[in-house]
C-alpha cells in the first residue's frame, strides 16, 4: 500500500515537472517569435530603396541629444540607427489594440506578455501635431524639444487614415486616393495639415519647417520656431 501510495507521488511530481518544463519552454519560444517579428520591421525598413540612407543622414545632420518628429513606428530606427530621441517609439496599449489591421489571439497572448508600452498622451500628440497646422502644432514641438522632421513616402501617406482616426477626424477631409492616377491629392483643409505640408512641401512650402535632406523615400527638416 505504501509502495503504491509513493509510487503515485512520484508519478505526480513527474507529471509537474514535465508540464513546467513545456510551459518554460513555450515561453522561451513565444518571446523568441514575439522579438522576431518586432525586428522584422527594422528588416523591413532596412531594405526599403533610400530609407537607410535617411536613417544615416539623419544622425549625420543633427547634434547628438536632438528630439526628432516622427510617427511612433519609425521611432525604434531613429533610436538605434540614427541615435537621436523621438516623442515617442513604441505604441500604447489603447492604439495597439484599436487601430490598424486586426490581431491574432495569438498575437494577442504575445502582446500582453512582452510588448513595451508607449504613452498614450505621446501618441495622441504626435497625431495632434500631425493633424493641426503649423502654429498650432509648435508649443506641442517645444514641449518635446523637437528640434527636427522625418517623414517618408508614400509610407505616412498611407499612414493618414491611421493618424487623423487617432487624432479623431475624418482622413477623406484632408487627403484623396485617385484611383485612376494612383495619386494622393490633398484637400483645402489638408493644405493646412502639418503632416501634408511636409510630405507636399515642394508645393505647399512649410513655414517652420526647413528641408535639410530630401531623398525618393524621405525628407528631413529642421525646425524653425518663432
Amino acid at each position: 500500500m505504501a509502495a503504491r501510495f509513493w509510487r503515485r507521488r512520484w508519478f505526480l511530481a513527474l507529471v509537474i515537472i514535465v508540464v513546467l518544463v513545456a510551459a518554460s519552454v513555450s515561453l522561451v519560444w513565444i518571446k523568441w517569435d514575439y522579438e522576431r517579428e518586432q525586428d522584422a520591421v527594422l528588416e523591413y525598413f532596412s531594405h526599403q530603396p533610400g530609407m537607410s540612407d535617411a536613417f544615416a543622414m539623419l544622425e549625420d545632420l543633427t547634434p547628438p541629444g536632438s528630439v526628432v518628429l516622427c510617427w511612433w513606428d519609425y521611432g525604434r530606427a531613429v533610436k538605434e540607427w540614427s541615435h537621436r530621441e523621438v516623442i515617442e517609439a513604441y505604441p500604447s496599449g489603447d492604439i495597439y489594440y484599436t487601430v490598424g489591421s486586426s490581431r491574432s489571439l495569438f498575437g494577442n497572448l504575445q502582446s500582453q506578455l512582452f510588448a513595451t508600452w508607449g504613452s498614450s498622451e505621446r501618441i495622441h500628440n504626435l497625431a495632434n501635431i500631425f493633424m493641426w497646422s503649423e502654429e498650432q502644432a509648435l508649443p506641442i514641438l517645444a514641449k518635446y524639444n523637437a528640434r527636427y522632421a522625418l517623414v517618408f513616402t508614400p509610407d505616412d501617406l498611407q499612414k493618414f487614415p491611421w493618424i487623423t482616426e487617432i487624432a479623431g477626424y475624418n482622413s477623406t477631409e484632408y487627403l484623396t486616393y485617385n484611383k485612376d492616377k494612383h495619386t494622393y491629392e490633398y484637400t483645402t483643409r489638408g493644405a493646412e495639415a502639418t503632416l501634408l505640408r511636409l510630405l507636399f512641401d515642394d508645393i505647399l512650402h512649410p513655414r517652420h519647417f526647413t528641408s535639410i535632406f530630401e531623398n525618393d523615400k524621405a525628407k528631413i527638416f529642421e525646425i524653425k520656431y518663432p
